[in-house]
C-alpha cells in the first residue's frame, strides 16, 4: 500500500470503527471513493413506547443480572426524589427505595432503579434500567442513551438523539 493510500485507509477504518458504536448506523462509500457516515431509520415496529433501534446486542445490556455485581455506588432515595449527578460518569449506580422522580445528569453511566414515576435523563450515553416506570422524559441535549423497564407501560418523551427506550422482557 502506498503512502497516499494509508491515510485513507486509516479514516476509513477510523470512521467505521466509530460509527459501529452507534445504534443503526452505516456507511456509504461513494464511486469516488469517499466514505459517510448514514444513520437508518427507526424500525417500522417502533411505538410510541419503543423509540430507537433495541437490536439484540442493546438488548443485552438491559438485563439488570448483567450490572448486578459491578455496581460501583449503591445509594438510598430519600424524600421520594434523587439526582444521579455527574459525579457518577461511567460509573455503575444502584438506587434503592421508594422513588418517584429520579434526574440523570451523569453521562456514560449504568443505573439500576426502582419502579418510579417519573425518570428524566439529561445526560449522555447513559444505560437505565428500571423496575418500572409512569413516564421517561429525554431532554433535548440527552444523545444516545438506552433505557428500558422490567414491567409496566411507560410513556415516553424523547426529544433528544439516537436514544433507545424499550420494555424489557
Amino acid at each position: 500500500m502506498n503512502t497516499v493510500r494509508r491515510p485513507l485507509a486509516f479514516s476509513l477504518a477510523l470512521m467505521v470503527a466509530s460509527c459501529a458504536t452507534l445504534a443503526g448506523c452505516g456507511v456509504r462509500v461513494s464511486d469516488a471513493g469517499v466514505a459517510t457516515p448514514t444513520a437508518s431509520a427507526p424500525s417500522p415496529t417502533d411505538t410510541a413506547n419503543v423509540r430507537g433501534v433495541v437490536d439484540d446486542e442493546r438488548m443485552a445490556k438491559l438485563q439488570r443480572s448483567r450490572w448486578s455485581d459491578t455496581v460501583t455506588q449503591h445509594v438510598v432515595c430519600v424524600d421520594g426524589a434523587y439526582t444521579v449527578d455527574r459525579n457518577a460518569d461511567a460509573m455503575v449506580v444502584e438506587v434503592t427505595g421508594a422513588c418517584r422522580e429520579v434526574t440523570i445528569l451523569a453521562s456514560a453511566a449504568t443505573v439500576l432503579l426502582p419502579a418510579v414515576d417519573e425518570l428524566s435523563v439529561q445526560g449522555d450515553g447513559n444505560i437505565v434500567i428500571m423496575a418500572a416506570a409512569r413516564e421517561v422524559v429525554l431532554d433535548a441535549g440527552a444523545d444516545a442513551n438506552l433505557v428500558g423497564w422490567e414491567s409496566g407501560t411507560a410513556v415516553v418523551k424523547d426529544a433528544g438523539t439516537l436514544n433507545g427506550t424499550t420494555p424489557i422482557s
